[in-house]
């Protein structure tokens, strides 16, 4: 049965109330809960798919927490092997694993380890390093996929930057750096997604802008509660900048709508940094990079969203 994007979200939601008690999680079998063209998504999957984004953004593993993140780690996996069967169909993988490697090496730095002692953690909270790391090494191969069909079709103007860098040194000695959090939301462009920003919200005012984030966000920080890391003010949209100078620490701003999606940035900290030329050069960089990613989100999304409009998606 054909599966319209439209109707996912409401069928995703029905399967669980259907199929999955609360008490899911202690169920001892391991069912095939959805296909997705020719591969599945079990139930052994899907607990440990939950429990380890649970783990690694340090919430508690209990039956709350499970219940709220079941509907969005459901639809993650969903989107894993759609991108899986499109990396498979066209031999995608990553060049001698490098970005891997440096992933699990950033991971395992924050637990004070290193990738042997990572995994050691992982079996110690009973938790699969094998599907954790096929996951992760799937979405490099995506993005690389991604990269070598839509790369040729990303212009940046090399001399509008540069002029934009020199009017800084003119104008500046210094620039803000702002450490950021965000949730991002599909709409749907009618009456209902005031309903739904007011939503959200209400559940950031409940359960906490990382458990929101977890739970509702379609962006790639979800995973790490919605956390963006520190990005220096060059790096920023005129827009966004001109929300981020009227916040305080702590503070959120107002959703930022674009065509399809609404995003809410919490301000975690902001700090002012001296310019050098080595951080001119940097920045540069960063700044080309950052909307080159932007282009290859954009491209990502839409790519993602076709195949999956065109996808055999069975819930069992």
């Amino acid at each position: 049965m054909k599966i319209k994007k439209k109707l996912i979200n409401a069928l995703l939601l029905t399967f669980f109330f259907i199929n999955i008690s609360n008490n899911s999680f202690a169920l001892s079998t391991n069912k095939i809960i959805v296909t997705v063209e020719n591969q599945i998504v079990s139930s052994y999957e899907l607990k440990n798919k939950i429990k380890t984004v649970l783990f690694l953004n340090n919430q508690n593993i209990n039956q709350e927490n499970i219940d709220a993140f079941k509907k969005q780690a459901l639809k993650q996996l969903i989107d894993f092997k759609l991108k899986k069967n499109e990396v498979q169909k066209f031999n995608i993988q990553v060049n001698n694993n490098e970005q891997v490697n440096n992933f699990f090496k950033n991971l395992s730095s924050k637990y004070q380890t290193d990738t042997q002692g990572i995994k050691k953690i992982f079996k110690d909270n009973k938790l699969d390093f094998d599907l954790y790391f096929n996951e992760i090494k799937t979405e490099f191969d995506w993005q690389k996929l991604v990269f070598q069909k839509f790369g040729n079709k990303i212009n940046l103007d090399e001399k509008e930057i540069n002029e934009e860098l020199s009017n800084f040194i003119k104008i500046q000695k210094n620039f803000f750096e702002y450490k950021l959090a965000e949730i991002e939301i599909p709409l749907k462009n009618n009456s209902d997604d005031r309903e739904t920003i007011i939503s959200i919200n209400k559940q950031i005012n409940e359960i906490g802008f990382e458990k929101t984030a977890l739970k509702y966000s379609i962006s790639t920080s979800a995973m790490d509660g919605g956390n963006l890391g520190w990005i220096n003010s060059k790096s920023l949209s005129e827009e966004i900048l001109k929300i981020l100078k009227n916040m305080n620490k702590g503070d959120l701003s107002e959703p930022i709508i674009q065509t399809d999606t609404a995003t809410i940035l919490k301000l975690l900290d902001k700090k002012i940094t001296n310019v050098t030329e080595t951080d001119l050069d940097k920045l540069r960089k960063q700044i080309v990079n950052n909307k080159k990613n932007e282009l290859l989100n954009l491209y990502s999304n839409n790519y993602l969203s076709k195949i999956k409009n065109n996808a055999l998606i069975e819930l069992k």
